[in-house]
């Protein structure tokens, strides 16, 4: 499904749980090649590690480590500039499936207010993005799969890739969160229920409260493998500002996130 993926690298201590993730998510999403790209932010105070031979020779060796021990083709980009921005020119050049990434972050900390990588990548990108959390649990490799769905355009993106990983034998959850008087009782009926009916490995569950802390809660409950959820292609003006449930899903879920935009 996702044979081909760029994965973002930062040499951050904190980096490294993404090697303890991806041994349950490769198999998963059907991971067949990862491009590591790292981005030199000439903007930003420079480190010993961004000197280009220095970081050429880091990704390098890290490239051959994740052959050796996750048994995946690895290859390695050093790109200079925006890291968000880099990363996902090196999925347009390289033609990737999607791109993944680590979330540091789950407080609301200035990192937060003026934008992280993650975040970016999630306002940003027009491919599925997979985020990994660096305080989570290294899921079990036969966990649940979640699916958040609210009937829209984007979920129903999501609700593919959903589909594709229930039919091949995962067990997944749909769930639909009533955050308000407002939401459409037959449509979140119809959705849930079609879902159910559709495949025997799929239970459904309604939910009622803020929809961003009870899909998060959700996902943590199942301890679920993956939490999939649909966003638009990219990210409007005013939820910049006020943010998304996407958005919000990705920076506080503890469980791995696949943001899966409308034209993903």
């Amino acid at each position: 499904m996702f044979k081909h993926c760029v994965l973002s690298v930062d040499f951050t201590p904190e980096w490294e749980r993404t090697l303890d993730h991806l041994p349950a998510l490769m198999p998963l999403l059907g991971i067949e090649r990862l491009t590591l790209v790292y981005a030199v932010e000439g903007f930003k105070r420079q480190r010993s590690e961004d000197d280009p031979a220095i970081a050429e020779r880091n990704l390098a060796d890290l490239a051959l480590r994740i052959t050796s021990e996750l048994g995946v083709q690895a290859d390695s980009q050093v790109r200079h500039g925006f890291a968000a921005s880099e990363v996902l020119q090196a999925a347009r050049d390289t033609a990737a499936d999607g791109v993944i990434a680590l979330n540091r972050s789950h407080s609301a900390s200035r990192e937060l207010l003026v934008g992280n990588v993650v975040v970016n990548l999630a306002r940003m990108s027009k491919l599925p993005l997979l985020i990994l959390s660096s305080d989570g649990a290294v899921v079990e490799p036969h966990a649940p799969v979640v699916f958040a769905t609210d009937g829209s355009a984007a979920a129903r993106s999501a609700e593919k890739v959903f589909s594709a990983l229930v039919s091949a034998g995962s067990h997944g959850l749909a769930v639909w969160v009533d955050a308000d008087q407002h939401d459409d009782e037959e449509e979140a009926h119809r959705v849930l229920s079609s879902l159910a009916s559709q495949h025997e490995n799929v239970a459904a569950r309604r939910l009622k409260g803020s929809a961003i802390s009870e899909i998060v809660k959700a996902a943590e409950d199942e301890q679920a493998a993956l939490l999939i959820i649909g966003k638009r292609g990219t990210t409007p003006i005013v939820e910049l500002l006020i943010g998304s449930v996407a958005e919000g899903v990705a920076r506080e879920s503890r469980q791995p996130v696949l943001l899966v935009p409308t034209n993903g």
